[in-house]
């Protein structure tokens, strides 16, 4: 706010807007004309006209050559640019010859001393240059190219957050400023951990928590995905099956050799008891975190680990105090495809991912395959490629290992018909080779024998791997952490402007009459019903919108199962198209690794395709409701603005819908296809065209109703959240009402007290604007 601005509401208590065609002062600065300013700016509202109507004040707007003011509204014009003359020309000298004449009019009684007070206050010389050391200071901070870390930043928050809470002091305000916090404190960032068995993962991860948490010390053989969060009181879940999980794995077993072994001995070692575990509704037991393994061990004779779908393991670990969650997955290559399935959806909503690879194994099909279906089809915008037991081979075999696998990569792309992604492939994951055992050592109390192995803690490679996740998750590039400071950022200014707003109507409220507070409650009251008839259409036009939005959601479901109909079509033809081509080019089938990478493909492809579609169009109903809100209710203020001046659907969506969809294991759809493939015979593609039509649509009843669910889950929440946003204008509208009301009725009940101090109480508030916004003013700084 600018002096001028200041001037008009702590002084007069009203806000002030240039609307007269007045030439701008042109006076020759010295003594005399900043004594003469100092008295126009001391007139007001009650005094203007006794000022006006000397012959003295006539002279003496004739020595700075401007026009005597007629009215209120001409006084006010020539004020405003008299303050701004003063704010430009602020040296100590012409300051002091403005307090004196102050002085000088408040002991001629012309002036009483709450004006005064009020003058001195607005006219201080040192809060006239604070003002702009900070504007400066400020604006330098902007303009600054250095971008501050994840971690200061929101250091940096902290700490405004906990001096706004002595600033602010509306309680509607207070409440979002404790909702901001708690928003900016509780955000988690996920690390995916993958590989085939015996990749080392548990190794790693222990010598990056310092602790045998994970592995061969507690669990050794891990089988189950496992979620390592913070937790003082370190504690341990097991999740177990649900019915129609189970109902799943066991059609799977009929199909797949490895499943069938699998449930076969999970059946015998179980018996009846199987039904205690296996519930309609996910049955989870606290156990003791010492006994873990005999639930998610491999090798326990119980083989409790067949019925656990996933744990979840709270550690004390310093590692794990800013917010970090471990996502530590079974196997690529475990047999439990449904596994696969949970582990993919876990992957999808990890901000980093971790593949390790053993050296003396690495690059196996499976490892290319998820590499390129992370990057490609999960979104996963930054992965790691760890090397392990790197203590093992020589740098050369370091390097062969990684030239090998990026030429994997391009193998297996092309068999795609991708490898115009292999740029981006290779741009977006990173290698490093580490040795697991020798930083566990290391960070166990062991390092001596480290240490005589040869291996100091920065050649076991663990620090390049901490120093990357920390820079991801936490540094100045981190992606989640941009949106996450952002979106505070904008939670902070709106509840700022919202108390500012508040403290400017206490002013107004403050310069008034008791007469005049008691018209202004009356007006208020007169225009309440008529306020409460606009929020009540407001709120049934907005609860109508929200019932179309989520009837259109039910409508695009129509449109999954015709899309994702039709490619089933499209699979079983690229399947028939080749099986001919084949037979007619070289009189053999394709081979069984060809027909994989077809369905497999034309599958992820064709759901990616469904879904933007499905995308597009849920954005679109979005905008335009986004659209005919704005447009009805902007003379009230109504504004949901996103990126720019209006609301923007694709901007409000842009992070969703991207990830999720591709988690369905396809491994007894493709079986049953190759299976089929195998069968066909040349001259009879009607006999293999009805055997896939009836595999198709057998098997991607699964895949339709898992997408169909997800789409819904999505479009569901992202509603809410929409309609949230939609609300908030609305909410705020009426919070300012009330707001304003209550002030009316405090000022009316208390006014002889505050009569008394009024001058103080204006005073105060002005500061306390001012205090809001220099913190405005910071929070703008903060990049």
């Amino acid at each position: 706010m600018s002096l001028a601005s200041d001037y008009f509401l702590l002084y007069h208590g009203i806000s002030f807007e240039k609307s007269l065609d007045i030439e701008s002062l042109n006076t020759v600065l010295n003594e005399n004309s900043f004594t003469i300013f100092a008295l126009i700016i001391s007139a007001n509202r009650k005094n203007y006209d006794k000022y006006i109507n000397l012959t003295s004040f006539k002279t003496l707007c004739q020595q700075i050559d401007i026009k005597t003011p007629s009215n209120i509204t001409e006084l006010h014009h020539i004020q405003n640019d008299i303050v701004e003359i003063i704010l430009n020309n602020k040296t100590k000298k012409f300051i002091n010859i403005i307090h004196s004449t102050f002085e000088y009019l408040k002991d001629e009684n012309i002036l009483n001393s709450e004006n005064y007070s009020k003058l001195i206050s607005l006219f201080d010389d040192k809060e006239l240059e604070n003002s702009i050391d900070d504007l400066n200071t400020n604006l330098h901070k902007i303009d600054d190219d250095h971008k501050s870390s994840f971690k200061d930043l929101r250091n940096s928050i902290e700490n405004i957050i906990n001096e706004l809470k002595n600033e602010l002091s509306n309680k509607e305000v207070l409440n979002e400023l404790e909702n901001t916090n708690k928003y900016i404190s509780n955000q988690k960032f996920s690390i995916g951990i993958t590989g085939v068995m015996n990749a080392g993962k548990s190794t790693m991860l222990n010598a990056l928590m310092g602790k045998e948490i994970l592995g061969s010390a507690v669990v050794p053989e891990t089988a189950n995905l496992t979620i390592v969060k913070h937790n003082i009181n370190e504690n341990a879940k097991v999740f177990y099956w649900n019915t129609k999980e189970w109902e799943k794995i066991e059609n799977s077993a009929k199909q797949l050799e490895s499943m069938k072994e699998f449930v076969n001995e999970t059946q015998r070692v179980f018996k009846d008891s199987l039904n205690d575990y296996i519930k309609p509704n996910s049955r989870f037991d606290e156990v003791d975190i010492n006994n873990l393994a005999s639930y998610t061990s491999a090798e326990h004779s119980q083989k409790k680990c067949n019925l656990v779908k996933y744990v979840e393991l709270g550690s004390n670990l310093p590692f794990l105090s800013d917010g970090i969650e471990i996502v530590d997955t079974p196997g690529l290559d475990d047999p439990v495809i449904q596994r696969e399935e949970i582990t993919k959806d876990y992957i999808s909503k990890c901000d980093m991912m971790l593949h390790l690879m053993n050296v003396s194994q690495s690059a196996t099909l499976k490892d290319i395959e998820f590499i390129i279906d992370a990057v490609l089809y999960q979104n996963i915008s930054k992965l790691l490629v760890v090397i392990t037991r790197a203590d093992t081979v020589s740098k050369k075999n370091l390097e062969e290992v990684i030239n090998y696998t990026k030429s994997s990569i391009e193998k297996q792309l092309k068999a795609q018909n991708k490898d115009s992604q292999l740029d981006h492939i290779l741009k977006t994951i990173k290698f490093v080779p580490i040795s697991g055992y020798m930083a566990l050592l290391h960070r166990t109390g062991r390092e001596k024998e480290a240490l005589e192995a040869g291996f100091t803690l920065e050649d076991t490679g663990i620090l390049d791997i901490e120093n990357y996740l920390m820079d991801t998750l936490f540094g100045n590039s981190s992606q989640k952490g941009d949106l996450v400071i952002q979106s505070t950022k904008i939670q902070l200014n709106r509840l700022i402007d919202k108390q500012i707003s508040l403290n400017n109507y206490e002013l107004t409220l403050l310069s008034k009459s008791k007469d005049e507070l008691e018209k202004e409650l009356l007006d208020f009251n007169k225009k309440k019903d008529a306020n409460k008839r606009m929020l009540s259409s407001m709120t049934e036009d907005i609860n109508y919108y929200k019932n179309d939005a989520k009837s259109y959601i039910n409508s695009l479901e129509t449109f999954l199962k015709s899309e994702l109909s039709e490619l089933q079509n499209i699979i079983k033809q690229r399947v028939v198209n080749d099986v001919r081509y084949s037979l007619e080019k070289t009189k053999k089938r394709p081979e069984n690794s060809r027909v994989k990478v077809i369905v497999e493909t034309a599958i992820k492809d064709g759901i990616i395709d469904v879904i933007r579609d499905y995308r597009y169009k849920f954005i679109k109903k979005s905008q335009t409701i986004g659209e005919q809100c704005e447009q009805k209710y902007h003379d009230l203020g109504f504004a949901i603005g996103h990126k720019n001046d209006n609301f923007d659907a694709r901007g409000f969506f842009q992070d969703d819908f991207k990830s999720g969809f591709l988690t369905s294991n396809n491994e007894v759809l493709v079986s049953q296809v190759i299976q089929a493939v195998s069968n066909s015979k040349d001259g009879k593609m009607n006999e293999l065209d009805r055997a896939l039509t009836e595999i198709i649509t057998n098997e991607f009843y699964a895949i339709e109703e898992d997408i169909k669910t997800k789409a819904n889950k999505v479009s569901s929440i992202l509603i809410d959240t929409f309609f949230t946003t939609l609300n908030a204008p609305l909410k705020a509208f009426e919070q300012r009402l009330n707001s304003e009301e209550q002030s009316l009725q405090n000022q009316l009940s208390s006014f002889e007290e505050n009569d008394k101090n009024r001058a103080q109480l204006s005073i105060n508030i002005h500061k306390n604007i001012k205090r809001l916004e220099n913190i405005l003013l910071n929070i703008k700084g903060l990049h």
